[in-house]
């Protein structure tokens, strides 16, 4: 056994017959721990659907993403389905939803805060409860403009109507249970009014109305209609 160094270009190895390896070319080999390879390495590529340590080329990587449809207009065939996930219809959202909704969008919402912007404001209907609402803007109403004498109380708290003649008004769809007021913008062309039952004026006392002017009547019930305590600005210039 000998000790020390030896100094050589060329190492022979028996292979079934003598083979010469540089040293030069072992030197320049990368290291079998965390190896760094430059240049173009290739290896053989995997089956499809391989699941083992075996490394992937990009062959196989581009074998299996032909598997998979492209973010962006993808095609789908069969059955797709997505376990965990919201369906396109009538999704159910759960936690803190963000970024833009488009469509319609129904049922309830829950939570800390949100914020509806954009066109999506003047197309919403409904919103069933809200509780301690902050409104920094103009709060709008739409004035519902009478075609008969009765006034549903369903369709907003403003309305306008033009009389001519001896009117009886009615009232309809009065929130139950709840405290519900509206205004009634008259304009009072001619003929007597005859107010809905329940109506509680200041002093007992019914105001008195000129004809070819235009009043502003506020009415305010807390008891689904039973009564309604009412107030009034007369004769303002049409």
């Amino acid at each position: 056994m000998a000790y020390g160094t030896i100094k050589a270009d060329k190492i022979t190895y028996d292979d079934g017959g003598d083979t010469d390896v540089n040293v030069s070319d072992i030197v320049a080999k990368a290291s079998l721990a965390s190896p760094a390879f430059t240049g173009t390495p290739t290896a053989p590529t995997a089956a499809a659907d391989t699941n083992t340590t075996q490394l992937a080329t990009t062959a196989y990587v581009q074998t299996e993403l032909g598997d998979y449809a492209p973010l962006a207009s993808p095609t789908f065939t069969g059955t797709p389905t997505v376990p965990g996930y919201a369906p396109l219809a009538s999704p159910t959202f759960t936690g803190t939803v963000t970024g833009n909704l488009t469509g319609n969008v129904t049922g309830n919402t829950s939570g800390t805060a949100a914020t509806v912007t954009g066109a999506t404001q003047s197309s919403i209907t409904s919103v069933g409860t809200l509780t301690a609402i902050d409104i920094d803007g103009p709060y709008t109403q739409v004035a519902e403009a009478l075609g008969a004498l009765d006034i549903d109380c369903g369709t907003g708290n403003y309305f306008t109507k033009t009389i001519a003649g001896n009117s009886t008004f009615t009232v309809s769809n009065v929130p139950a249970s709840k405290s519900y007021s509206f205004v009634l913008e008259l304009t009072h062309t001619s003929g007597t009014v005859t107010w809905f039952s329940g109506v509680e004026w200041p002093a007992a006392t019914a105001p008195t109305l000129t004809t070819g002017k235009t009043h502003l009547f506020v009415f305010h019930t807390d008891n689904g209609g039973t009564r309604w305590r009412a107030s009034s600005l007369v004769d303002y210039t049409n």
